[in-house]
C-alpha cells in the first residue's frame, strides 16, 4: 500500500537533512532525543536567536540562574510549568512547539513555514481540546455564522481589489 509510508516525518522532510540521516548510512542510527531534550534544545535555540543569555532569561522568570542552566543544558528535568513559562518569555508558540516535538520528533522544524501554516490551522482544534480538559464550557460558532463571516470578508476583499484597480487606471490615464 503506497500510503503506508506517509508519516509526518516523510511529509515534512522528504529527503535526508544530512548524510547521517540517510537510509543508506552505515552503522547504528542516532538515538532519538526524548521530548524533554527536544524542548530544551528548542528553548535554547530560540534564546540564542533572540540574543538572550540563559542568565537574563532566568532573571526575567525570577528563578535561580544555576537552576535554569542545569535544566536547559544538563540532565535536570524540565517541568511542564517551567516549560510553559519559558515558552511565554521567549514568545514560542506552544502549539507549533508541541507539534514539532511530539509528531515530527524534530525541534528544528519549528521555523519551517509549512509547519507554521499547519499549526495555525490546528490551533482552533487544539484550544477546544484544552478547554474541554479543563471542564470549561465553550460556545461553538454555528456553520452559517462562519459562512456569513467568510462571505462578507470575501466581498470586502473583492470591493477593495476593484478600488485598487480603478485607482491604477486613473493614475495611468
Amino acid at each position: 500500500m503506497p500510503h503506508s509510508t506517509v508519516t509526518p516525518e516523510t511529509v515534512f522532510r522528504a529527503r535526508p537533512a544530512s548524510p547521517e540521516d540517510s537510509v543508506f548510512s552505515f552503522g547504528e542510527p542516532a538515538p532519538r532525543l526524548s521530548e524533554q531534550e527536544q524542548y530544551k534544545r528548542l528553548i535554547d535555540a530560540e534564546a540564542g536567536k533572540q540574543g538572550l543569555p540563559l542568565a537574563h532569561l532566568a532573571d526575567r522568570l525570577e528563578i535561580a540562574r544555576p537552576r535554569l542552566h542545569k535544566v536547559i543544558r544538563k540532565k535536570v528535568a524540565l517541568k511542564d510549568d517551567l516549560r510553559d513559562r519559558l515558552f511565554e518569555a521567549l514568545d514560542i508558540d506552544c502549539v507549533r512547539a508541541k507539534f514539532c516535538v511530539t509528531f515530527l520528533h524534530d525541534h528544528t522544524a519549528y521555523d519551517d513555514p509549512e509547519v507554521f501554516l499547519i499549526c495555525e490551522a490546528m490551533k482552533g482544534f487544539y484550544c477546544e481540546i484544552l478547554t474541554r480538559r479543563r471542564g470549561e464550557i465553550q460556545v461553538t460558532l454555528r456553520p452559517p455564522i462562519i459562512h456569513e463571516a467568510l462571505g462578507r470578508a470575501y466581498d470586502m476583499l473583492l470591493s477593495h481589489q476593484e478600488r485598487v484597480m480603478e485607482h491604477d487606471r486613473t493614475l495611468q490615464a
